[in-house]
């Protein structure tokens, strides 16, 4: 049976209810007894379905699909690009550019881009991956994983928080889950830099440096030399020659040499000086021993400036007591200004309180310079925890020491003077009426 609508539309109808139908815009639609059917659109698209519930389809940008009854489907789009899902939801595509994977329905996956990298996904969260250039990268759906970069450095992270890495140049450095950190540098110098502020550091030549969480450093030499620098501000040091120099939280130092001598220097100025003949010498606070210059306020700058590391600043930048003062230099130093009857021992005595303060600094200073400047470089994954550590161990340190200007190397040149006018009179008498008619 045919039949003409209102509008213009025409169409078929048969007893089996198979039919057709065409619409005033030209659209065709079949239609079979079974449910099956077509329909062409004015626009160009088309479609087909069977009496089972599949199909396919055409669209009039170019695209196309099909899909059956049981849940399966594929789909091309304009550009080239195809997908396609079972009747199980697992997906696979393919790029116009390349690129392809898969994608399952209890979430794994794979993928490869058009620039040959490679990614997959497991079902819980985790993954691979491997870029074009080299580099890896794996994770796990808690949080953990690992890397590998083009230069050759790697590392690993936990969901804990703790961390490995090591750089291209051999570099390497680790954190714990509490932010405790160690390092091992490829020069074979090695450190630890803990959460609570304590840290300790080797360089390449075996000279060592560590400081507690309250700010007390201690340090040993590779040349035998050892020391304390504490936060209270008292500190000791014993050169390679088996000198030794301690002060106390307020500012009175002692010290022993090698060859039997010792001394003291208090804080108020005054002290005493035994050579290794045991002749001794004592001075007030107060005394004029350099024409006019009060050991006083000297010895006080030199105790708080030099034994303390008021210094560093100017060491650490290459102005270590006029430039006089570093390395073999020191020797040199000590050689000159121990000169002459009398001025021995006294230089010597300056010279250890010298020693005592700026080798502090050179350990100290320089150690953890080094330390957080050379050794983590920026380079580390999670370095910046490392760096924030080493940057506070440096300030705890240069907390306890006190500025200073060049009273320490006049308080050198009084106390040499001293020696050499005690020992230009010969007498311990005649010394001390020297000493008492320069105070008046």
């Amino acid at each position: 049976m045919e039949y003409i609508n209102d509008d213009g539309s025409t169409g078929t109808h048969n007893e089996d209810g198979s039919g057709s139908h065409t619409a005033v815009d030209g659209s065709v639609s079949t239609y079979g007894d079974d449910g099956s059917g077509s329909h062409t659109g004015a626009d160009g698209s088309t479609s087909t379905w069977d009496g089972d519930g599949g199909g396919s389809y055409t669209n009039p940008d170019g695209s196309s699909g099909s899909y059956s009854a049981d849940g399966s489907s594929t789909h091309s789009d304009a550009d080239g690009n195809s997908h396609s899902m079972d009747a199980d939801g697992n997906g696979t595509f393919e790029g116009a550019d390349g690129s392809s994977g898969t994608m399952n329905a209890d979430g794994s996956g794979t993928h490869t881009g058009a620039d040959g990298s490679t990614s997959t996904m497991d079902g819980e969260g985790g993954g691979t991956y491997s870029g074009p250039d080299g580099s890896t990268s794996t994770w796990d759906g808690d949080g953990g994983g690992s890397y590998t970069n083009p230069d050759g450095s790697s590392g690993s992270y936990s969901a804990d928080g703790s961390s490995t890495h090591s750089d291209a140049d051999g570099n390497s450095h680790s954190m714990d889950a509490d932010g405790n950190g160690t390092f091992e540098g490829a020069d074979g110098s090695s450190g630890t830099m803990n959460a609570d502020g304590s840290s300790s550091f080797t360089d390449a030549d075996g000279n060592s440096h560590s400081m507690d969480a309250d700010g007390n450093e201690s340090y040993v030499g590779a040349d035998g030399s050892s020391g304390t620098m504490n936060a209270d501000g008292s500190s000791t040091h014993t050169d390679a020659d088996g000198n030794t120099f301690s002060m106390d939280a307020e500012g009175n130092g002692t010290f022993e040499g090698a060859d039997g001598s010792s001394g003291t220097m208090s804080a108020d100025g005054s002290g005493s000086y035994t050579d290794a003949d045991g002749n001794t010498t004592a001075f007030d606070d107060g005394d004029d021993k350099q024409g006019g210059e009060e050991h006083g306020g000297e010895q006080q700058a030199q105790q708080g400036g030099e034994q303390q590391g008021g210094e560093q600043q100017a060491q650490q930048g290459g102005e270590q007591q006029g430039g006089e003062q570093q390395g073999g230099e020191q020797q040199a130093q000590q050689g000159g200004e121990q000169q002459g009857e009398g001025t021995e021992g006294m230089a010597a005595m300056d010279q250890v309180y010298s020693e005592g303060g700026e080798q502090q600094a050179q350990q100290g200073g320089e150690q953890q310079a080094q330390q957080g400047g050379e050794q983590q470089g920026g380079e580390q994954q999670g370095g910046g925890d490392m760096d924030a550590m080493l940057a506070e161990a440096g300030d705890k340190s240069d907390a306890a020491a006190a500025p200073t200007d060049d009273g320490g190397q006049a308080d050198s040149d009084a106390l040499a003077d001293l020696g050499q006018s005690q020992s230009d009179e010969g007498t311990q008498e005649e010394e001390t009426d020297q000493s008492g008619g320069a105070a008046g």
